[in-house]
């Protein structure tokens, strides 16, 4: 509505005046103690509450007219001002009991937190292995339990695999005994093996050497007959060879000479129309020689590129009667 006097609110200043008086002693000196924390957490809200009733209220005014709202933002704020040291105040007492029981929940969650993963770590020194939240839920009692059953099944199978393990080394003992006398019998046998190796191989050297030389003997005496008949063979290869070439040589001196008195018929037959041809592509060159008058692009284009085509042909037919 129009301006018509002073900007009310629904809080005066005696009120706020009254407001600060009180709430600006309040303080919480244990943040323990409930009936402190209570009373600053009440004064805030009705603080908050006018400072909202204030708010709606400036809205209310300053819809009319834009030079009402000014003056109605101006009261607002000098209402704020006063409000803001009581709220921040009050705020601030109740952060005290705010933050630390934050502080204390974070320690509590940290704390429960090393108390589950140390639980984990000790199930997992008996190879048991449990999700986290598995491990969260147990009380303490039923952890307790818990790790002394699977501490005493842990040790059960510790045990379990010593005696295992005992019995493998002793077995392997045994076997290695076994061996050894194994191995002595087999070297006996072997020493007795070689002797009677070393024996055999002497007799058959000798027998060996008494082949070699005999064979040796009949190997020279075949040489020396392949020998004299492979330069027979020679002697009569070479005389066939050199009548084979001289009757060669001969017979393609003679298709040579026929291929040439062939070729230069073909050549004589063929001069007139080479001749007649190189007239033609003369003619055809003449043709590249002249200029058409022509006016638009287009006709000057198709007339440039005849010109081409025919100069083409005129280079592959005179190639084509050179190769005649």
């Amino acid at each position: 509505m129009p301006e018509t006097g002073l900007v009310e609110y629904n809080i005066t200043d005696a009120a706020i005046s009254e407001m600060k008086s009180i709430y600006m002693e309040l303080a919480i000196t244990d943040i323990e103690d409930k009936e402190q924390f209570d009373a600053v957490h009440s004064a805030r809200m009705v603080v908050k509450g006018k400072r909202v009733e204030v708010e709606k209220r400036r809205k209310e005014l300053k819809a009319d007219a834009l030079a009402w709202g000014k003056k109605v933002d101006g009261k607002a704020k000098e209402i704020f001002e006063k409000l803001e040291p009581i709220e921040t105040h009050l705020d601030g007492e109740e952060r005290k009991v705010t933050d630390e029981q934050k502080r204390i929940k974070d320690e509590a969650d940290r704390k429960e937190k090393e108390k589950i993963e140390k639980r984990i770590a000790e199930f997992a020194e008996v190879n048991v292995h449990l999700p986290f939240f598995d491990v969260a839920a147990m009380t303490d009692g039923y952890f307790d339990s818990r790790l002394i059953i699977a501490r005493a099944d842990f040790e059960a199978e510790q045990n379990r695999l010593a005696e295992e393990e005992a019995a493998r080394k002793a077995e392997i003992e045994r076997l290695a005994v076994i061996n050894a006398e194994m191995e002595r019998k087999a070297e006996e046998l072997a020493k007795k093996e070689a002797e009677s190796k070393a024996e055999s191989n002497r007799i058959a050297s000798e027998k060996a050497q008494w082949e070699t030389e005999k064979k040796a003997e009949q190997e020279r005496r075949d040489r020396e007959a392949f020998e004299a008949q492979a330069k027979e063979n020679a002697r009569i290869a070479a005389e066939g060879a050199a009548a084979e070439k001289a009757e060669r040589e001969a017979r393609e001196a003679k298709e040579k000479a026929e291929k040439e008195v062939a070729e230069k018929a073909r050549q004589e037959a063929l001069k007139p129309d080479r001749e007649k041809l190189l007239l033609y592509a003369d003619k055809i060159r003449e043709l590249t020689a002249s200029n058409l008058s022509v006016v638009s692009d287009e006709a000057r284009s198709i007339f440039h590129a005849a010109l081409n085509n025919i100069m083409v042909i005129e280079k592959r037919l005179r190639q084509q009667i050179k190769e005649l």
